[in-house]
């Protein structure tokens, strides 16, 4: 298993992509185990140690694992990963492991839920917004690298925001830029305009995690 000190060797800064910087301190302002800390959140994955070779491989998850792995380590022509299935299944954990694999390739992506992504851009519509809508909206439309995990989950999936969302992912397979989302909903559940767009062999692929929910196999001898 790779441990978390040998995780963040291999780490190198890199540029952000989704016009965010990750301001490095300076060497004796934080300590190691304060650096990690700053590295997680910024990343916005829950352990540096959730790294594709620390995945615990399940039946159902292999193909899930095999097109992730390749989107984030460039060795496929595909730019685009819809990801679906039950819930407890890996999908976070593998966007946390693609947010890690690229920063190793000096490529910063963080991972965001839809629900977090539609908090920020309402946020922008208040009588006192932190930034200006559109160019939050630009931000997500056009950052080089995209990790969206939980499509539709945590109170996000009204109208209005799978309207957002089409809006994203529509100019985003105009551009071929790098986009990866996870959903626990079935494909029918979701806008038919967001599923064609990573139906489109020559661009996306949409996968089926099978697999079982790892959380509840805790318990079982």
């Amino acid at each position: 298993m790779e441990h978390i000190s040998e995780a963040l060797q291999n780490l190198s800064p890199g540029a952000p992509t989704q016009n965010q910087k990750i301001i490095e301190p300076e060497p004796d302002e934080l300590t190691l185990e304060e650096k990690r800390e700053e590295l997680r959140k910024s990343l916005g994955v829950s352990s540096l140690e959730n790294t594709f070779r620390n995945f615990k491989l399940m039946p159902g998850t292999e193909k899930s694992l095999a097109a992730f792995k390749a989107l984030a380590e460039g060795t496929t022509n595909k730019r685009m990963l819809l990801c679906y299935g039950g819930v407890g299944n890996g999908k976070t954990y593998l966007c946390e492991a693609t947010a890690i694999t690229l920063y190793k390739r000096d490529i910063f992506c963080r991972v965001m839920t839809m629900a977090r992504i539609m908090r920020a851009l309402k946020q922008c519509m208040g009588l006192e917004p932190l930034a200006p809508y559109d160019e939050l909206l630009d931000r997500y439309c056009h950052c080089g690298h995209l990790i969206v995990d939980d499509v539709g989950m945590g109170g996000s999936g009204s109208d209005w925001e799978y309207g957002q969302l089409e809006e994203i992912v529509v100019a985003r397979y105009r551009e071929r830029l790098f986009t990866i989302m996870t959903t626990n909903r079935d494909l029918s559940e979701l806008p038919e305009r967001i599923v064609s767009r990573f139906r489109d062999p020559d661009v996306g692929s949409i996968i089926l995690n099978q697999g079982e929910d790892f959380r509840r196999l805790k318990g079982v001898n």
